[in-house]
């Protein structure tokens, strides 16, 4: 109740009014003092008592938008924000032009957000991406001035990127209910669209009308059932659940957990008041892929609720989505009603007399509630701050109660897995051709951006290689600019991975069977494909590993990292930023570094000054690096020391991911960029051999 007023209150007046804000604790019956406590802690409420200026333009400063110059327009000595000060004085209108993270136009880089208060009715804000700076000028100047801003730029009319050169069809919102669409982007997920069926919810009527026919309830099965007897009493019971298991569909949010353990846990809980909850929180920097989804493909998105609602037992839906996505969630919103108006959801589903409510939740803002535990404190109007676990979320998560939460994603393949089976989806993995045992199964989508010439959205077979992907005819077609030097593979998380990854000669045969061996302990099916890639990319006594080998599965680095002990470690998300040769790495790791610092919500001490300490190290090794005096032999010795103590701390105390993952862009820059750390390197690391001819 608190959060989603507050943001109200914000979207109606741009601001937090004392007099709102008073007005507000009267209503809900709350202290003063409870609604001070969300409205201080997420960076996206202005209070009115700080005296937020009359024009503020934010400038994404994170990851591809540093990468094209946004340091440059937030220079306060000759960027942007010496006009807002010059307009200032001119107009007697306070300007502000400062730096905010992401934005999740990565594809569309750089990204700025603009306001002018009181804003016009029904306008959020206004939203430019990739203009050059005489244009942001342009913009500042008539927003100063009381003039209408140019046209802005809407997701809507941005067509990205995608596996074809097939438009995107309209959103569902703007054509009528039962029309058929054409698949919006070629993807195998869009299954209305692939079949030109009607957007009519029909896997969520598929199991209404399975539980129908049954002549038993549906129950789930008793605590002391586990192992192959659970398995055989689901596929008897609850067939469309075991479809998920077939699939093996994974958590698209990072973590990668299995979704059907998340809703069998659910569906065990006897609890009568359940949750499902996805996660549309998409605050890393590269990742926009659930903005495509949320706003073209929302019926797949509240379907997948849905499904999650129905299967486990839950009686409520909620889909939390950043409040940059402001077309998004007014989408979403339509789907919902359209939903309802079918009988999807709601208070009688299929005329089966059971209600399933799905409602939208406008995130306060802030990366932290991407963490799932946050996003709940969020939710429960509270500060957006990580749990202690135990006890895990699918037994105590929303209000205290079982709650199943997932991606974007993981919920829009449900529709397509219940329709067209689980070992379809599993079936669209890659294979080796050489022998089709080997490979992966599903399918999953990346967010690609950088310097590549076709930065999108793709939905790729799980396993492909970052080389069919980067430089594929159906994918980016390549580079933008010359050579290849480095692959954020996971966002910020992962930091930066070089074109050829160093391995020790020392390798050999035994060592690759004693590796294998111990994953194949864990996963025969995954051994297999190890022990192949080692044998064909990696041959004994390689002293490195060329990154556009790698598979795009999630597993597969987890393998790597245990089996090469690689000094900084790899991983892979959904989001794929990739660097040319001349790019600053060092810089770009400050830069990364900055992000986890700024978005560190505090909680835990070591997170909160390690951060900042990290940004000091790192602030500081460019200013040294740019002198001419960087550090070496010893010196250099102890600072990789010095990280390495740092990234021990924070991963052992920290309580969420971002502090495991805020220490990794510094170190892999240190152990594989040395020389950019010494001075700035400026040739390519790979360069394409010359065209005969």
């Amino acid at each position: 109740m608190i959060v989603q007023r507050l943001r109200e209150i914000q979207n109606r007046f741009g601001l937090l009014p004392d007099k709102e804000l008073r007005k507000l604790a009267r209503e809900i019956g709350v202290p003063l003092h409870r609604i001070e406590e969300v409205s201080s802690f997420f960076p996206a409420f202005r209070l009115e008592r700080t005296d937020p200026p009359e024009i503020e333009v934010r400038i994404c400063r994170d990851m591809t938008c540093h990468l094209r110059g946004a340091a440059e327009l937030l220079d306060t000595k000759t960027g942007l924000p010496v006009l807002a000060q010059e307009l200032t004085e001119q107009t007697g209108q306070r300007v502000c032009v400062e730096g905010v993270s992401c934005l999740g136009r990565c594809d569309r880089p750089v990204s700025v957000w603009a306001e002018r208060r009181p804003m016009p009715e029904g306008v959020h804000a206004w939203v430019y991406n990739g203009r050059d700076r005489q244009t942001l000028e342009q913009i500042i100047r008539a927003l100063a001035e009381g003039r209408d801003p140019p046209r802005p730029d809407t997701d809507a009319d941005y067509t990205p990127h995608t596996n074809t050169n097939r438009p995107y069809a309209l959103p569902p919102a703007q054509l009528g209910a039962d029309h058929p669409t054409l698949s919006a982007a070629g993807w195998s997920l869009d299954i209305y669209g692939r079949q030109k069926w009607p957007r009519d919810y029909r896997a969520a009527k598929r199991f209404v009308d399975f539980k129908s026919s049954m002549s038993r309830p549906l129950m789930p099965p008793p605590r002391e059932v586990t192992g192959k007897d659970l398995d055989n009493y689901v596929q008897r019971y609850h067939p469309m659940l075991w479809e998920l298991k077939q699939a093996s569909l994974l958590g698209m949010g990072g973590a990668g957990a299995p979704a059907y353990q998340k809703w069998l846990d659910v569906w065990r809980e006897l609890d009568t008041e359940k949750y499902i909850v996805c996660n549309g929180d998409e605050s890393e920097p590269g990742t926009f892929k659930d903005r495509e989804l949320l706003l073209r493909m929302p019926h797949l998105v509240v379907e997948g609720v849905i499904l999650a609602g129905l299967m486990t037992g839950a009686s409520a839906g909620y889909i939390f989505i950043r409040h940059e996505y402001h077309e998004q969630i007014h989408a979403v919103r339509e789907e919902i009603m359209r939903a309802e108006h079918l009988g999807a959801c709601g208070e009688d589903v299929f005329g089966t007399g059971r209600s399933f409510p799905v409602e939208v939740f406008e995130s306060p803002g802030g990366y932290i509630c991407g963490e799932q535990s946050a996003l709940l404190e969020a939710m429960e109007d509270r500060r957006g701050q990580p749990r202690n676990r135990p006890p895990e979320l699918n037994t105590n998560g929303l209000r205290d109660r079982p709650t199943v939460v997932n991606n974007v994603e993981t919920l829009a393949w449900a529709p397509a897995i219940m329709l067209s089976g689980g070992s379809a989806y599993a079936a669209g993995g890659w294979r080796v051709k050489e022998d089709p045992k080997l490979g992966f199964g599903g399918r999953r989508l990346f967010s690609i951006s950088g310097d590549v010439k076709f930065p999108g959205v793709y939905e790729v077979p799980v396993g492909l290689s970052f080389r069919e992907l980067i430089e594929g005819s159906k994918y980016c077609r390549g580079l933008s600019k010359t050579g290849l030097k480095a692959v954020a593979t996971s966002g910020p998380s992962g930091g930066l991975l070089p074109a050829k990854i160093p391995v020790d000669p020392k390798f050999d045969e035994k060592k690759r069977a004693d590796a294998v061996a111990k994953i194949r302990e864990r996963s025969p099916s995954d051994a297999e494909f190890v022990e192949w890639f080692f044998r064909t990319k990696m041959p004994v006594g390689s002293s490195s590993l060329n990154i556009l080998d790698l598979p795009l599965d999630l597993n597969f680095f987890r393998h790597l990292n245990s089996a090469l002990r690689l000094p900084a470690e790899a991983m892979l998300g959904a989001a794929i930023v990739v660097y040319a040769g001349g790019t600053d790495v060092l810089d770009q790791a400050v830069n990364l570094t900055e992000f986890y610092r700024n978005e560190s919500c505090g909680k835990c001490v070591p997170c909160r000054i390690g951060s900042q300490k990290l940004v000091q190290i790192g602030t500081d090794l460019l200013a040294r690096r740019n002198a001419g005096t960087p550090p070496t032999g010893k010196e250099a010795e102890g600072l990789k020391g010095d990280i390495k103590e740092i990234t021990r701390t924070l991963q052992l105390t920290s309580i969420c991911g971002l502090g495991y993952v805020a220490p990794l862009p510094l170190a892999s820059v240190l152990a594989y960029f040395l020389a950019d750390v010494e001075r700035l390197e400026l040739t390519p690391a790979i360069t394409p051999p010359k065209k005969k001819e």
